[in-house]
């Protein structure tokens, strides 16, 4: 909890830095959502039918809309498409500025939280660009865990599947099912864990081996599980609790007008926001174990030995003359 407590604080004390990824994550969410409220407006063809999916889910509205205009859905499905890629490589730039920030707060021993360390865009940048490179590489060693982690889980979920649809009824079958899905969950997550450790190693280190920083993270997570796989879980806890909240105020408000539409826009703005929050204050608490926990050791090289030479016939002891 000391490590939780410590990242809020200095998540706080960084809200500049929250705003600034809000403000980001928001822009790009606006090159959806305005060119969808464009494409509604001209292809709807002033129907009211979509004004029923303000009381809920139409199906009927839905197909007969992509029947129509499937060909703007499909050209706006292509604009989601690269939004979405920006934003991943967006998390991937700005892990590097993120810890950085840290860095330069852990930095003052014996001082308050603050103190001579005032967030500054510019120095945030030079993080980021500073590390993009190693931040890619732990996210490449990263997925690819996840992916063999994937086809591993589903090989068991289809051997088991196979083996016992005999034995078992549908619903055995489907719970087998959702004993694999729910293993590769708790496999990737822990990957997640180990890689966002990784590239705090990478930083505190100086490092460039993404490999052997995801090893040496690996190490560090699986001795201390407690205190890096649980506090992350407790952080992916409180983000799924945030969106039960929105969908309950969402089931109670309602949106059956600008008002609520408008109240709901501000609840879920919040919601992203807390939600930026949350992906900072994780890396935060990533960084404090990874500064004090004790660091696994990795073995040391053996000493390269030299070879011993042949003697020369010159180093031959000669025979004393009479």
């Amino acid at each position: 909890m000391t490590y939780l407590l410590t990242a809020l604080r200095q998540t706080i004390d960084s809200l500049r830095m929250v705003w600034l990824i809000y403000g980001m994550t928001l822009v790009l969410g606006l090159l959806v959502a305005l060119p969808t409220y464009s494409m509604i407006q001209t292809e709807d063809q002033d129907s009211l039918a979509f004004l029923r999916l303000l009381d809920g889910f139409d199906y009927t509205v839905v197909t007969d809309f992509l029947s129509r205009s499937g060909g703007a859905v499909k050209a706006l499905l292509g604009v989601v498409r690269w939004v979405n890629l920006t934003y991943l490589f967006l998390t991937i730039f700005l892990a590097g500025g993120i810890l950085l920030r840290f860095a330069q707060l852990t930095g003052l021993p014996g001082q308050p939280v603050g103190t001579d360390s005032r967030f500054t865009v510019g120095a945030f940048w030079q993080g980021c660009s500073l590390y993009v490179g190693r931040m890619l590489g732990a996210f490449g060693v990263t997925l690819l865990f996840v992916v063999v982690s994937a086809v591993i889980w589903l090989l068991v979920g289809i051997l088991l599947g196979a083996g016992l649809s005999d034995s078992y009824s549908e619903r055995g079958v489907f719970w087998l099912s959702a004993g694999a899905f729910t293993g590769f969950a708790l496999t990737a997550t822990l990957l997640l864990c180990i890689g966002d450790m990784a590239k705090v190693l990478l930083v505190r280190n100086d490092a460039r081996g993404a490999f052997r920083a995801f090893g040496l993270a690996g190490r560090l997570v699986f001795r201390n599980l407690a205190t890096t796989y649980g506090s992350y879980l407790l952080l992916i806890g409180i983000g799924t609790a945030l969106f039960g909240l929105y969908f309950g105020v969402e089931s109670l408000l309602g949106a059956g007008g600008w008002p609520g539409i408008l109240l709901l826009f501000l609840v879920q703005q919040a919601l992203i926001f807390a939600r930026t929050g949350l992906k900072i204050w994780w890396l935060g608490t990533a960084w404090q174990a990874g500064e004090y926990l004790p660091r696994p050791v990795a073995p040391a090289p053996a000493p390269v030995l030299p070879e011993p030479l042949a003697p020369s016939p010159d180093d031959q002891p000669r025979p004393l003359a009479d």
